[in-house]
């Protein structure tokens, strides 16, 4: 095809898509996608409506004379990417009118093919979303300044968030200020980072007035106040010299309002160039200011709640999650220092006889002296509990003993309670602060044990923190991450002791026993990794541990059609009353394909303390399933004839520690009335702790048939008990 002969189809159709732009109303423009540069070879009259611009300002020119600063270049190159490869897509950007103003554009683009003619044109739909992206965005805003505030966010910090997004929606280099007024009717500067310092310091203290200024005036009247231009408008009139210092042109300003219609501040905007709003701007500020009130509000309301979170408010000092905060926060200075908890003997007494609230003005009083005394120094004084008052001191180390001489020397004066004037007995306990110990909560942890040190003595008492208690703390706290992963490794093993007939020593069952032996710790006794995993949350995985173990075993001896006897198991408060103890043992036991009868659960007669009522429910629970039941260590101080009699058991242990000490005639008393006792309820007796025949020959005597101790057996390996 000649040239001349392209060119006169581009002119058919070219003028083709005029008149389709006579007839159709939604903004568009045309695209030669086969020029470099992607000029507009058409635009309609829509199109120059929505942007400000003429035929002359755009037939020729690349689309990207409509961008500017808030524009997203890459949204930019994929719209280039998408004309170029004449791909049709949908694309979001913010794009500027000629007079300066940004508008978010939904473009579409589409290809226009002529195949028969050899000629390509992309056509644009252009249509202003700004109304959406507007709503949108408050939506999003409102979500974003609750959940600032849930997290703890300063209000400062929300209402800068508010301003920057305002913002976005008008003239480059426009400036939005958030302007709070407190109850003298003066200026408060809740954001204006936008602006030059100079204005934030002229603005914070200044005397609300009508004649100063579009914020005052709107505040006082609490209707918008729209100064077009600065320069002409009497307002201003006196204040030029600050509008140029500041290039303000123009200044758009909105009252904020409580939740009672009372206005509590100003929300304004200040342009570089003389500039009128629209209806839908005024409507947009608005909802701006509707967010900032609700920001306040609620930052208020969080403010307050921080405020009871953080001061007891029985004495008016701060509180235990106030010390433990800025603690943390006050350690990241790495000075030295200490950690104290101060209490007095005498305060249970005198809530008891004079009330709960001589108690708390007897901590208010204290409090008051401890901030006085000791002198210079950072210093911080709070109520941990009822009767403990904690202070963090960054007094140098050698000065300390100076200093807590100071201050016991100022509660060594008599306080007045009532009409008495008492006089304290006062026990501290110290935790240094020191390079390698610099942790809160261990600090605060090393004070407290010291305060139960110092409350030992009598008398007036100061007590640190030493290292050999430190070593005990440590060695515990070593146990519980090691036991962590002996869990995992399988490294507990299981000890069987076997219960004897007294008279002919025939073994009837046997007690299961946990122990390990940690590669790294060595042997560790059960008195030492027990407590650990009931304090650490891992008792009932310990437990089941050594359930599934006896279980193998039993299903072993079963196979091999050896004798079967019952085996106890110890079981905590803890796993006895969680939701599935029950369950996991009768689906152990299918598993296994052992017959409940052969699991005897022992458990602590601490658990008719806990909930007699639950107890109950569980036992019988156990009892339908076809499980043994003994309550362990029985007549150890939580004995109960009445909840003994509400549960379902069938065996009672009579514990060690009576049997050790039969040859009192106290003790053996006991003894011989829990024998009785089984027998009344139609239970049986097992004696613990059996190592003499002294000892056998006596409990015989008292009526007892069964008992298990060194005497019989000393606990052996499961491997080995498989022999018996």
């Amino acid at each position: 095809m000649h040239q001349y002969e392209i060119q006169e189809d581009r002119k058919v159709i070219i003028d083709w898509l005029r008149r389709l732009g006579i007839e159709f109303h939604t903004s568009f423009v045309v695209v030669n996608p086969e020029i470099s540069d992607h000029p507009i070879a058409y635009a309609n009259e829509a199109f120059f409506e929505m942007t400000g611009y003429n035929e002359e300002e755009v037939i020729g020119r690349n689309g990207k004379f409509l961008h500017g600063t808030k524009t997203d270049a890459n949204i930019g190159s994929q719209i280039r990417e998408a004309t170029a490869s004449a791909q049709p897509g949908i694309f979001e950007i913010v794009n500027y009118r000629k007079d300066g103003t940004p508008f978010w554009n939904e473009i579409t683009v589409q290809p226009l093919a002529f195949p028969e003619k050899s000629l390509r044109y992309i056509l644009m739909l252009q249509r202003d979303i700004s109304d959406r992206r507007r709503a949108e965005t408050l939506i999003d805003l409102q979500k974003e300044t609750y959940k600032g505030i849930e997290k703890g966010h300063m209000l400062g910090v929300l209402l800068q968030n508010i301003c920057e997004t305002a913002e976005s929606f008008f003239l480059d280099d426009s400036r939005c200020t958030v302007l709070l007024v407190d109850e003298a009717k003066r200026f408060q500067v809740g954001a204006a980072k936008s602006m030059p310092e100079e204005f934030t310091v002229g603005m914070r203290g200044l005397e609300v007035a009508a004649d100063m200024s579009p914020c005052g005036a709107a505040y006082l009247s609490q209707q918008p106040v729209i100064v077009e231009d600065a320069e002409q408008d009497a307002l201003l009139s006196g204040q030029q010299d600050v509008l140029d210092r500041f290039g303000i042109k123009a200044i758009w300003s909105v009252p904020i309002f409580n939740g009672k219609e009372e206005a509590i501040g100003t929300f304004g905007i200040y342009f570089p160039v003389i500039y009128k709003p629209s209806r839908k701007d005024l409507v947009f500020m608005e909802e701006i200011a509707s967010i900032v009130s609700l920001a306040v509000k609620f930052s208020r309301q969080q403010e307050e709640i921080l405020r009871l979170a953080y001061i007891d408010e029985e004495s008016g000092l701060p509180n235990r999650h106030y010390f433990r905060t800025e603690l943390k926060e006050l350690l990241k200075d790495g000075k030295e220092g200490f950690v104290a908890f101060i209490s007095a003997d005498e305060f249970i007494k005198i809530s008891d006889q004079y009330g709960h609230r001589a108690g708390n003005d007897l901590c208010r009083e204290l409090g008051r002296r401890l901030v006085l005394a000791g002198g210079a120094g950072e210093k911080m004084v709070a109520r941990f509990s009822d009767s403990r008052l904690s202070l963090y001191s960054t007094i140098p180390l050698t000065l300390a003993p100076e200093f807590l001489e100071d201050i016991l020397s100022s509660l060594r004066e008599p306080i007045s309670i009532g009409e008495m004037d008492l006089f304290l007995t006062v026990k501290v306990g110290v935790a240094i602060v020191t390079p390698a110990q610099q942790n809160a909560e261990e600090l605060v942890r090393c004070a407290d044990s010291a305060l139960s040190k110092a409350k030992e003595r009598t008398g007036e008492a100061v007590c640190y923190f030493e290292n050999e208690q430190d070593e005990l703390m440590m060695r515990d706290l070593r146990v519980a991450n090691a036991l962590t992963v002996a869990l995992k490794r399988k490294e507990i093993s299981v000890f069987l002791q076997p219960k004897v007939a007294l008279e002919s020593r025939d073994i009837l069952g046997f007690e299961a026993l946990a122990r390990w032996k940690s590669p790294e710790l060595g042997d560790i006794s059960p008195a030492i990794f027990i407590p650990a995993a009931e304090k650490n949350g891992k008792i009932r995985q310990l437990e089941q541990h050594v359930i599934e173990q006896v279980l193998s075993w039993l299903k072993k001896r079963q196979e091999q059609e050896l004798e079967l006897r019952q085996v106890a198991i110890n079981i905590s408060a803890e796993h006895f009353f969680h939701h599935s103890f029950v369950p996991h043992l009768v689906d152990e036991t299918k598993k296994f394909g052992v017959d409940p009868k052969w699991i005897q659960l022992e458990i602590t007669e601490r658990i008719g303390v806990v909930d007699i009522d639950t107890a109950g429910t569980v036992f019988d629970q156990l009892k339908k399933y076809g499980f043994a039941t003994s309550i362990d260590d029985f007549g150890t101080g939580y004995s109960s004839l009445s909840y003994l009699q509400k549960l379902p058991v069938e065996e009672i242990k009579i514990d060690r520690s009576f049997v050790s000490n039969m040859e009192e005639q106290g003790t053996r008393a006991v003894i011989r009335t829990i024998i009785q006792l089984a027998d009344n309820l139609g239970l049986r007796a097992v004696a613990e702790g059996v190592e003499t025949e002294e000892d056998r020959t006596q409990l015989l005597e008292m009526g007892c048939t069964i008992a298990q101790g060194f005497l019989f057996h000393r606990p052996m390996p499961i491997d080995e008990a498989h022999l018996l």
